[in-house]
């Protein structure tokens, strides 16, 4: 399988996703649910936040599939659910970013998320507690209501604009 090479951008610099810096990478056929996470932050070839058309089906495509994948580890009590939390933050996080038309960006993640205008109440205190302990069935259970949240938020505000549209303004 062919691999392309990738070099970890200063944006997506996070302990969590990426605890070595430097150059990593990306295997052909890599999914918005695996390592390596952000695949199209780091690859740089397609920006699917530009349009939301594009980018947000990929994430509710993965969504649920992970969402059930977590809930049954957590059932059985198993402890082998970092892959799927990493992989769920992950993509609430391109959720989040790509719903206000920018790539995700990590580094310097709270004060990037202060100035986004689609988000939940309190998601930037929500997600100290999820980076704190992503792998605990609390904070799974955040992270299910932060997406559920978040896709309110866009629905209402793709609605707005569609009416602001329709009306002239």
């Amino acid at each position: 399988m062919k691999k392309d090479r990738i070099k970890l951008v200063e944006q997506l610099k996070h302990p969590l996703f990426f605890p070595n810096e430097g150059v990593g990478e990306l295997p052909v056929g890599a999914s918005l649910s695996s390592a390596p996470f952000f695949i199209y932050e780091l690859s740089g070839t397609e920006q699917p936040w530009l349009s939301e058309e594009k980018g947000l089906p990929l994430i509710k495509a993965e969504w649920p599939r992970l969402k059930e994948q977590l809930e049954r580890k957590f059932q059985q009590r198993d402890r082998e659910v970092h892959n799927e939390a990493k992989a769920m933050i992950a993509l609430f996080l391109m959720n989040l970013f790509w719903s206000n038309g920018q790539p995700v960006q990590l580094h310097d993640w709270k004060q990037r998320i202060r100035e986004l205008s689609i988000k939940p109440v309190n998601v930037e205190e929500r997600l100290e507690f999820i980076f704190k302990r992503p792998y605990s069935y609390h904070s799974y259970m955040q992270v299910s209501e932060l997406m559920i949240e978040q896709e309110k938020q866009t629905a209402k505000y793709l609605a707005i604009k569609k009416k602001n549209k329709k009306d002239g303004l």
